[in-house]
């Protein structure tokens, strides 16, 4: 069954003519006759008393209300694929380190939210290597991720760039020494997150142990920790600064060596995109002017 033959059908008992029906869709009457035999034929039922003016029969009226959903569904994919409007039925998959959660994210989502107010999306949090894998096998539509360099073969776009500090409860030498370093157990999430990478890269520059490192499985939970003087961690400096234990860490400022990191909102290319990705691309674009935020500046780091 084809949609023209429907929208053929909707038109002939809409004008009620044949010859009407065929003016209005610029074509001829023997192609409008056409399409109503071939339903008639599908269907095995008549649809139209052939009279003046055309009137649908009883099987004419039912298929008329089952014309008039398909031909509007069909105008909806066709609008919703070529980016005209957002699909509310197949919400956004969105993945997100936990740090980039809690501090980016939420006012991003705020200004989605006000730009568009039923904008369907979900959230998952996860390491930055398990979210390109579910990026790779389209678990997710998108996700914010940590790399020091874009991820091949994916769409990168470059959202922020965090400054990593260490911080340290505060009963710690001035200046950090590297006895007291080699003694300290570093809290890190588990291994695929970004930011423990950065953890491996300072042990290996100033000689440090590699195997005194503690796994905890919140922020709030690793920076708690820090504050009581369990150990130290490496985190952006705009999530501690939000930290409801910001007040009793000491921040200190990584040396040269150790890069910052760029945030990057990767996707699959563009034209495997479910429909809702361009719009959120599109909003996330215009918003980033207003998320834009400077790191503070501290004393950097000097290991003795």
């Amino acid at each position: 069954m084809q949609i023209k033959s429907l929208e053929v059908f909707l038109m002939v008992v809409k004008l009620g003519s044949f010859s009407e029906a065929a003016k209005y869709l610029h074509t001829v009457q023997s192609n409008v006759t056409s399409h109503i035999k071939k339903l008639e034929t599908e269907l095995g039922v008549e649809i139209l008393h052939r009279q003046t003016p055309i009137l649908p029969t009883r099987a004419g009226l039912q298929l008329y209300d089952y014309a008039e959903k398909i031909v509007s569904l069909q105008k909806e994919v066709v609008a919703t694929f070529s980016h005209t409007q957002m699909s509310k039925s197949f919400p956004l998959n969105v993945g997100s380190m936990e740090t980039t959660a809690a501090v980016r994210l939420p006012i991003l989502f705020q200004h989605l939210q006000q730009m568009e107010p039923i904008f369907p999306f979900s959230l998952t949090t996860g390491t930055s290597r398990d979210l390109i894998d579910q990026v790779r096998t389209s678990q997710l539509d998108c996700a914010f991720i940590a790399s020091s360099v874009p991820i091949e073969g994916l769409f990168n776009y470059h959202v922020w760039t965090e400054q990593l500090v260490l911080i340290s409860s505060q009963h710690v030498p001035h200046p950090l020494t590297k006895e007291f370093l080699s003694q300290k157990k570093f809290i890190a999430f588990k291994q695929g997150c970004s930011y423990r990478k950065t953890i491996d890269l300072f042990l290996s520059l100033n000689d440090l142990p590699a195997t005194n490192i503690l796994e905890m499985g919140s922020l709030d939970g690793i920076v708690s920790c820090v504050s009581l003087d369990v150990g130290v961690a490496i985190l952006p400096i705009s999530y501690v600064q939000q930290s409801h234990f910001y007040e009793r860490v000491i921040v200190h400022e990584l040396d040269h060596r150790i890069p910052e990191i760029k945030t990057y909102l990767i996707a699959d290319v563009p034209a495997n995109w479910g429909t809702n990705m361009t719009h959120f691309l599109e909003n996330l674009k215009l918003m980033m002017h207003d998320l834009h935020s400077e790191p503070s500046q501290q004393n950097p780091i000097e290991v003795t």
